[in-house]
């Protein structure tokens, strides 16, 4: 064991046991503005490149970045979230070894799966082409961005990292800001000289990626501690645990998915295009959970390893408290001038207010009932939270395929908001019930 003690850092890289309320709003603001980069950065690029490629080409690019998004989630076996719980974990032992050792574990078998879900993607590129874009012609772009997949599993890996030794902003930068810049950058600055070209603007999606994920592992060798010989550790923990966490981000992923995929089958594209411009506005909400889960997880972690009782009920509630505080005002704006906002885009898409104003309340609840499903997979019952997304799955479907066609895109965000609710009540009776914490994780303390 180490003699020196490492623990969790704020986004500043300040060594602190306990997280002030003052700090963890500081430092949610300022990843906040950092992950901000993305999404800014990703809409730009999505209307220089619907202008350029036209509906059609755009359509097919996303459709293939969207498959290779999933293929990549595979790829990270839910390393990036077990990251956060083990390396926590250790630095509550105070253990450098350790540490080195879940990463260089986490890294190789990222690795290796990259490279084989790429391998295949490239190898089944004409197929992939054909049976879900309808055009042979596109195989050079699914090549192309199949290649990506190893970059971007590297890159959320050590973005991931970055978080759980402590540099949450850092880890937030990378996972959702420079990428994207970057991507514009290249693309507007001439690297994809012909705009009208899918493989050119796959080509410059990889270029980033590539530079992006060097340079956050770049970052996570300079943060690690310096140890001679890293532990020699049973990986079968970390792949149990990894397991389940797939199955997670697969089920989080398909419930955001589903009502884009069901939206034109059942109802039509317009109602999908309200669906889409109303899910993209709520959402930035939801993005304050994952910014304060970023600094907070491995805390988590760290916190129940130690059986700190006290410290982590009192984190769990600053932590809730402080989504609530960031969360109001921008939700407040939403729905009361939802419609004003949604008139920005187009008069076509005022109809979708109702969609917009049922995902902002969802989201809502979401906040106010804390970061229930990140403390229950930061201490070691990331089954039950697999169960319960499995669960609500298969109740959400169902649901938006009979309110869809009644109520388009207003049925749609119903299904999920009424999702989204039932996770977030189920996943706090366990917290309660598995880690003795207040039902309302607003009035922990």
């Amino acid at each position: 064991m180490d003699s020196t003690a490492v623990l969790p850092r704020d986004g500043t890289g300040t060594s602190d046991a306990r997280l002030t309320a003052r700090r963890l709003s500081v430092t949610a603001l300022s990843s906040t503005a950092v992950r901000l980069l993305g999404p800014v950065c990703a809409f730009m690029l999505s209307l220089l490149l619907a202008r350029s490629l036209g509906a059609a080409g755009s359509g097919v690019f996303y459709v293939t970045l969207t498959l290779v998004t999933a293929f990549a989630i595979v790829a990270k076996f839910g390393l990036e979230t077990a990251l956060q719980r083990f390396v926590g974990a250790e630095l509550g032992r105070d253990r450098h070894t350790a540490v080195v050792a879940i990463y260089q574990q986490a890294r190789g078998i990222s690795l290796a799966l990259s490279l084989l879900a790429s391998a295949l993607t490239v190898a089944a590129a004409e197929l992939i082409a054909e049976v879900f874009l309808g055009d042979p012609a596109q195989a050079a772009s699914v090549r192309l961005l199949g290649l990506l997949i190893v970059p971007f599993t590297q890159l959320g890996i050590h973005a991931a990292m970055l978080k759980a030794l402590g540099r949450p902003i850092w880890g937030g930068f990378f996972e959702a800001g420079a990428w994207p810049t970057l991507t514009l950058l290249l693309v507007t600055q001439g690297f994809a000289v012909d705009l009208y070209s899918t493989e050119a603007t796959a080509a410059a999606y990889l270029l980033a990626a590539t530079f992006v994920a060097l340079a956050a592992w770049a970052m996570v060798r300079g943060q690690l501690p310096h140890v001679i010989q890293p532990l020699a550790m049973a990986s079968r923990p970390l792949l149990r645990s990894c397991l389940s966490l797939t199955g997670v981000e697969l089920m989080n992923f398909a419930l955001l998915w589903t009502p884009f995929v069901l939206l034109p089958m059942l109802a039509d594209a317009a109602e999908a295009g309200q669906y889409n411009v109303a899910h993209r506005l709520a959402a930035q909400l939801g993005l304050l959970m994952l910014v304060v889960a970023s600094i907070t997880s491995a805390r988590f972690a760290a916190h129940h390893e130690q059986r700190n009782h006290t410290d982590l009920r009192r984190l769990a509630g600053q932590a809730t408290r402080t989504l609530i505080m960031l969360g109001l005002p921008p939700a407040v704006v939403l729905l009361m001038y939802g419609e004003a906002i949604l008139a920005l885009f187009g008069d076509e898409f005022l109809t979708g207010a109702t969609a917009l104003q049922i995902l902002v309340i969802g989201q809502l609840v979401n906040l106010a009932t804390g970061p229930v499903g990140y403390l229950l997979a930061m201490t070691g019952h990331e089954r039950a939270l697999r169960n319960v997304l499995l669960a609500t799955m298969m109740l959400m479907a169902p649901l938006a395929m009979v309110l869809i066609p009644v109520f388009g895109a207003s049925g749609a965000a119903a299904a999920v908001a009424f999702a989204m609710t039932l996770h977030n009540v189920i996943c706090n009776h366990l917290v309660a019930r598995y880690l003795d914490l207040p039902h309302l994780l607003l009035f922990a303390r």
